[in-house]
């Protein structure tokens, strides 16, 4: 836990391509077992990326603007159609439009998964700087699981841009209300889309939002890449977590719609291990007995890889790792606990 939280003190200065593979690995550990196929941005930003300035909240003007940025939609289709910074470009100026504003930087909506890397992309394409934090601190199933949103800001006024270009602006909304929106747009554009939403004041992400998430995002990345060729167990300790489990995957239960699934280990000592999750892990227990569950950050490695897993790679017969990174930000009781993702359980100590 030490090490994670060491981490937030070493600020960014700035992303270049000699970043990327270490913000990609760190995005793919703080994503949870979700989050998209974090490669797909890899290569974009391999291709494109000189040099992205990345700027703490705290050292921008109070008022200046930050629109956050990313993408939404099916894994499925983001694996299999490329991102086009033109389009993340389009979505941020759409909001800053509307606004009548002067956008100052591109914040991250996730850290987690596709999101953080994609918005490095669009901070690029822009010209302008890339906040150091985000409004999860990992990756959720919920685009309304934000810091902001639990601070009462609206995501609205909030664009999305299609393939093809359409864009779709939204004024206002509620947050119920918002999230229907979003999800029927996303479906007629194809199941795909670029987002800009969360328009807020520097001032106010100092307040509320995630501090020094991205360097903590790229050092967990360096951490796992320099512990290659090592055991489960060092690769934990270099990153700062906890093991949790290592075990057989037995038995996988397919989450439906917003009803959550799960994935049954059979470990080595006869005992069983279950996995609960959405899109991301949201909790694991041992023999009934809870030992981590969200807002921590839960993953999976494959243990012949050692490399994390997505929640839609996992097979049965397969051996998996199971271990805890502790949770970059303290939520409030009930925010991001298991129970407010649909899960009946006690959330661990």
């Amino acid at each position: 836990m030490l090490l994670v939280r060491a981490h937030l003190a070493a600020g960014l200065t700035s992303i270049t391509a000699d970043d990327v593979p270490a913000l990609t690995a760190g995005a793919s550990l703080l994503g949870s077992g979700g989050g998209g196929l974090v490669a797909v941005v890899d290569a974009l930003l391999r291709h494109r990326l000189g040099r992205v300035p990345v700027i703490a909240a705290a050292d921008l003007p109070t008022d200046a603007l930050v629109v956050h940025v990313g993408v939404v939609g099916s894994p499925d289709v983001h694996d299999e159609r490329l991102i086009n910074p033109a389009d993340l470009a389009a979505a941020a100026r759409a909001v800053v439009e509307h606004l009548s504003g002067e956008l100052a930087a591109v914040g991250i909506i996730e850290i987690g998964g596709m999101n953080g890397p994609a918005a490095v992309v669009g901070a690029l394409e822009l010209g302008v700087p890339v906040v150091d934090g985000d409004l999860m601190g990992r990756a959720f199933p919920s685009i309304e699981m934000t810091t902001l949103a639990v601070a009462g800001h609206a995501a609205a006024p909030l664009a999305l841009v299609s393939p093809n270009g359409d864009t779709v602006v939204v004024t206002r909304a509620s947050p119920r209300m918002t999230l229907s929106v979003m999800n029927g747009t996303v479906r007629a554009m194809g199941g795909a889309a670029a987002l800009a939403l969360y328009p807020t004041t520097a001032g106010t992400l100092v307040e509320s939002g995630v501090a020094g998430s991205l360097s903590t995002c790229v050092q967990l990345g360096r951490a796992l890449l320099g512990a290659r060729g090592s055991d489960a167990h060092t690769i934990v300790d270099a990153l700062g977590g906890r093991l949790l489990a290592e075990g057989t995957v037995d038995d996988i239960h397919v989450r439906t719609d917003r009803a959550p699934g799960s994935i049954t280990l059979s470990l080595l000592d006869g005992s069983v291990a279950r996995i609960d999750h959405l899109d991301e892990i949201l909790a694991v227990s041992h023999d009934g007995r809870m030992l981590a569950s969200t807002p921590a950050v839960l993953n999976a490695l494959d243990a012949s890889t050692l490399l994390p897993v997505r929640l839609d790679q996992i097979r049965a017969g397969q051996v998996m790792v199971v271990f805890m990174l502790p949770a970059l930000h303290s939520w409030p009781p009930g925010a991001v606990d298991p129970a407010a993702f649909g899960l009946d359980l006690e959330s661990a100590p």
